[in-house]
C-alpha cells in the first residue's frame, strides 16, 4: 500500500482505479508508469492522453525523477504528475518545484515521516528569499 502526499498533507488517491501501464503497453486513458531511466522526449504520443504520469524513484540519492518531471512539464504535459517511492520530507518541496503534483509514499515511509512533517514544508518562499528578507 501507499500513502498519497500532496501540499495538503495525506490525501486519498484520486487515480486509484486507473490502470498503470509502461510506455510500450500504453493505451489512452490509462496512467503512464515510468522508471528512473525514462526518456521524456520519446513519450509525446502517450503523454497526449495520459491523465496521470507516475515516475518511480530509484532511491533516496537518485535525482533523475526531478529532471524527468521538469522535462515533462517543459514539453507541455499538463496532466497529473506523481513521484512514487521512498522519498524524504526534505525532497518534497523540490519535487513540487519541478512540477510534481504529489507523491505516492510507501506505508513504512509514511509511518516514519508523519503527516505533520509533510504539512510543515514551506512552499511560499525559498531559503534565499527568507534570508534576503531577514
Amino acid at each position: 500500500m501507499t500513502q498519497i502526499v500532496s501540499k495538503d498533507g495525506f490525501v486519498a488517491d484520486q487515480f486509484a482505479d486507473l490502470e498503470r501501464l509502461a510506455p510500450e503497453d500504453y493505451r489512452p486513458g490509462a496512467a503512464l508508469a515510468l522508471g528512473p531511466t525514462a526518456d521524456p522526449g520519446a513519450l509525446a504520443e502517450q503523454l497526449s492522453s495520459a491523465p496521470l504520469v507516475e515516475i518511480t524513484v530509484g532511491g533516496f540519492g537518485d535525482g533523475r525523477e526531478f529532471s524527468i518531471g521538469a522535462l515533462l512539464r517543459r514539453q507541455g504535459y499538463r496532466g497529473h504528475l506523481r513521484a512514487c517511492g521512498p522519498l524524504l520530507v526534505d525532497q518534497f518541496r523540490a519535487l513540487i518545484r519541478c512540477g510534481f503534483d504529489d507523491i505516492a509514499l510507501p506505508d513504512e515511509m509514511a509511518e516514519r515521516q508523519p503527516e505533520a512533517q509533510w504539512r510543515a514544508v514551506p512552499f511560499e518562499t525559498g531559503y534565499r528569499a527568507r534570508l534576503l528578507n531577514a
